[in-house]
């Protein structure tokens, strides 16, 4: 039997037609984030138009909802890296920051994406995750 569980961090904005985690607990649990951008818990976005910063603080907004559903960086599996305006002289700033929050050893399956907009006006980065525990 699987059992589905929404997990929502009271540090995220609240959630209208999603989950920013679900987690599947059956033979064994897993953690299904959707993307996080850097929004305040409010729904305020954080630096816009600044690459790095919004880097940052969506990694963060990533770790509350891991958390939230009882899991951490080191039990992710999968991330999806999706950037507006990807400028491949970007490529190492952008490993350097997730590298602080990204497992390294085991390796990670990461893809980065260039996309021509995200949902809201300033988002540069989002971040969507699949964790193991």
């Amino acid at each position: 039997m699987v059992t589905l569980t929404a997990c929502n961090s009271p540090s995220l904005v609240p959630a209208k037609a999603f989950t920013h985690a679900l987690a599947v607990d059956g033979a064994q649990r897993w953690v299904f984030v959707s993307g996080q951008v850097a929004l305040d818990a409010t729904g305020k976005v954080l630096a816009p138009g600044d690459l790095f910063a919004q880097l940052e603080l969506t990694l963060k907004n990533l770790g509350h909802a891991l958390h939230a559903a009882g899991a951490d960086f080191q039990h992710l599996v999968k991330v999806t890296i999706f950037v507006v305006d990807l400028d491949p002289a970007d490529l190492a700033q952008i490993r350097e920051v997730r590298s602080r929050y990204l497992p390294q050893d085991p390796p990670i399956a990461i893809t980065l994406v260039g996309v021509a907009r995200l949902a809201f006006p300033g988002l540069r980065i989002e971040i969507e995750g699949t964790a193991a525990l």
